[in-house]
């Protein structure tokens, strides 16, 4: 025997089918509402912030046990049933709906302010314009947030990468995240971190490490060597002892900030700290 899925049908056909399974929802809300309310016959509603004793809820366990129906499920009626008095409940809008909206504080004239229902036009309650109304996620998006949300929900860190990957492969859709400031300063800083991390994680290998400690060692030695060369070509051919006392107060100025720079050198290869006070970073300057 073979089966067949039909998905095509005429308006008239979904019409009729439609209407029929909207009589038949009617009426399973019309019994779950009267279940509920044997259920707050049996045990009404205590006071907020009060419970009922635990006898209560043994005798309505008996009872969805003897009538064929989960504890958990009566209780939900009864809940329902309490949380909308039958005045309030809307006749044309089902149990699922009522039961959705029972947790919003507003809900009598939410029920009376149905929202429109994209696909006629009309204004009525369905279990997506319900979850939506309570900001809850929805089962049929309709919305482009929506959309996205559902999406998200599916989709674990290594997925969402493989996925980014694969959208960046359609030049259209590379062009249109190239027009938002916000993607393009997120993905530039996680670049730039990356390129810092890069960074750090060369300058931890060994190989490395000496490469920089022997650049450094060269560089002051070079300083050093080239200050205590250029004296000692200098020197021999110079007449400091004829200068002028003002003169050799000038020299001596200079000797002072050599001075003062050795021992700040000395200083940093003892503790590795560079910092020095203002007054030795005007000596070493030459403002002093």
């Amino acid at each position: 025997m073979t089966t067949s899925l039909v998905t095509d049908y005429r308006a008239s056909e979904w019409t009729d089918l439609v209407h029929k399974g909207q009589r038949l929802v009617g009426s399973e809300s019309s019994t779950q509402f009267a279940l509920g309310d044997i259920g707050l016959e049996m045990v009404p509603l205590p006071p907020r912030g009060k419970r009922p004793p635990m006898k209560a809820y043994k005798l309505l366990a008996n009872y969805a046990e003897e009538i064929g129906l989960e504890s958990e499920r009566f209780e939900e009626y009864r809940l329902v049933a309490g949380a909308w008095p039958k005045k309030q409940r809307a006749k044309n809008v089902c149990w699922t709906v009522h039961a959705i909206l029972s947790h919003h504080h507003d809900r009598f004239d939410m029920i009376d302010n149905a929202p429109v229902y994209r696909r006629t036009g009309e204004r009525r309650w369905t279990c997506n314009a319900a979850h939506r109304a309570l900001g809850w996620k929805t089962q049929v998006p309709e919305t482009m947030e929506e959309r996205l949300r559902q999406v998200e929900d599916l989709l674990d860190d290594e997925t969402t990468v493989e996925v980014v990957e694969r959208a960046m492969r359609r030049p259209a859709v590379v062009k249109r995240i190239a027009e938002k400031p916000q993607v393009r300063e997120t993905f530039n800083r996680a670049q730039a971190d990356r390129i810092r991390e890069a960074r750090e994680e060369t300058r931890k290998r060994p190989e490395v490490q000496k490469l920089n400690e022997q650049q450094e060692v060269l560089t002051v030695l070079g300083l050093c060597s080239a200050f205590a060369s250029g004296i000692g070509r200098s020197l021999p051919g110079l007449h400091l002892a004829e200068l002028s006392d003002d003169a050799k107060d000038s020299i001596r100025e200079g000797l002072s900030r050599v001075t003062a720079a050795v021992g700040w050198t000395e200083h940093v290869l003892e503790t590795g700290s560079t910092d020095m006070d203002a007054a030795l970073e005007r000596l070493i300057a030459g403002e002093s």
